[in-house]
């Protein structure tokens, strides 16, 4: 895209460059910046991107948005964050590809990827990489939406109003829901507001087509296409097999054919995930044949439910980016489905639940009870599921007073969970027992 059109959507001024010169990317980190790119020097809370400036064409970046008139190439505005946002409501409106939203409490990043593949057997698609679902990180992947038929972008809110950030940046023609659940509680009154927040994008877009979950409660009474195991949805998932080497299942189409499936990763949600990307596909004429050659090509993510083999065998499933309490049962009921002698389950806490942590942690002690498999906990709110379970369980408060127990007792089990919230760091438990 040229500098002059970028300027004209976010009613800037050019400065020190051709209107001509050509731009390849644009960034928000002047240490991630590509070679031709542009740099949005956003001011926020604790840094003002405006000092990077020099860092970022030293970087490689082309010049950059300012919001101050300093002696570098780029482009003046009145505001970079809204510059930002206006550049990227304004690509999509100039340029509108279909793009399809991926929104939920879970379960969205691993619907994103297979979704993608799903599509990709079509059409030349785009997808948010790895986490970017803010309103800072999708403008990055909607400036190379010109280029392509398709997209795929992950919807993750955090407190009231997001969506309707997220439905201008974005002005998605599809959203997928995975599932609502009490996650980020701490910024939302009420779980009833955090669906409403949810579901407001459906308000916000008009003539936006709608795939839902509909197992899920809170969304089963939507209209669009649906996708479930438990319900007559018009995407239907059943004779679902976990085993050593993934999940197998079998799949009916609204044309009442009838296909197997096998994926290389673990657990019933995996299942719905990819029922959500079947409904995608369908959606968009993928043909089934092909989608389900799409999902059986998929790899593990990191962090949500990986499976390690450890050198002396043991089989590891590290699911260490995020924990919910639905999350959280998913896993444990993956895993006691599990043919393995000797199990273990290292469970960390789950954060950003604001007021319904006590009884989030509670809970969670009740389904622990009756696990076939040895207990470690670790975390602050981790002891209130110790004190349910009392010797059935060993407590450490941080990880870093756990690291040298499970290291020496690892070894001895078949099989391994590990999960908690990404703010735990679980991943250095990994890093402790390959070395």
């Amino acid at each position: 895209m040229k500098l002059e059109e970028i300027a004209s959507l976010i009613n800037g001024e050019v400065q020190g460059l051709p209107p001509e010169t050509y731009i390849v990317s644009i960034g928000t980190d002047s240490r991630m910046v590509d070679r031709g790119g542009l740099f949005f020097a956003l001011k926020g809370e604790n840094n003002d991107g405006h000092n990077f400036i020099r860092q970022a064409i030293n970087n490689g970046a082309i010049g950059a948005v300012m919001h101050n008139r300093l002696p570098y190439p780029g482009i003046i505005v009145k505001d970079t964050t809204d510059a930002l946002f206006n550049l990227s409501s304004g690509i999509r409106e100039r340029y509108p590809i279909p793009l399809i939203g991926v929104a939920g409490s879970s379960g969205k990043t691993t619907s994103k990827e297979l979704i993608y593949l799903v599509l990709g057997r079509k059409f030349r698609v785009i997808r948010s990489e790895g986490n970017q679902n803010t309103q800072f990180s999708l403008p990055i992947m909607v400036f190379k939406t010109p280029r392509c038929e398709i997209a795929v972008a992950e919807l993750g809110i955090r407190k009231p109003g997001d969506m309707n950030l997220l439905a201008r940046i974005t002005r998605p023609t599809t959203v997928v829901f995975t599932h609502l659940d009490r996650e980020h509680m701490e910024f939302f009154g009420s779980f009833e507001d955090v669906i409403r927040e949810e579901l407001s994008i459906i308000e916000e877009i008009d003539g936006l087509k709608v795939i839902y979950n509909r197992d899920d409660e809170n969304l089963k009474n939507l209209n669009g296409t649906s996708y479930g195991i438990e319900s007559d949805s018009d995407i239907r998932g059943f004779s679902i097999k976990v085993h050593s080497e993934g999940t197998s299942f079998r799949v009916m189409y609204p044309d009442g054919e009838v296909f197997e499936v096998n994926i290389r990763a673990f657990g019933r949600h995996m299942v719905e995930d990819a029922l959500a990307a079947l409904a995608a596909g369908w959606v968009y004429g993928i043909p089934s044949e092909l989608a389900i050659k799409a999902l059986e090509s998929f790899m593990p993510i990191w962090g949500r439910m990986e499976p390690v083999k450890l050198s002396n065998g043991t089989l590891v499933i590290f699911d260490g980016y995020n924990a919910n309490p639905l999350s959280m049962k998913r896993a444990l009921e993956t895993v006691s489905s599990l043919d393995f002698n000797r199990k273990l389950y290292i469970l960390a806490d789950m954060l950003e639940l604001g007021s319904e942590t006590e009884a989030a942690h509670r809970d969670l002690g009740y389904m622990l009870k009756y696990a076939d498999g040895d207990i470690i906990l670790i975390g602050e709110s981790m002891a209130i599921t110790h004190q349910i379970l009392g010797e059935r369980s060993i407590h450490f408060k941080d990880l870093a007073l756990a690291l040298s127990y499970i290291k020496e007792n690892i070894y001895k089990y078949d099989m391994v969970l590990i999960k908690g919230s990404r703010g735990m760091k679980l991943e250095r438990i990994m890093e402790a027992v390959q070395k």
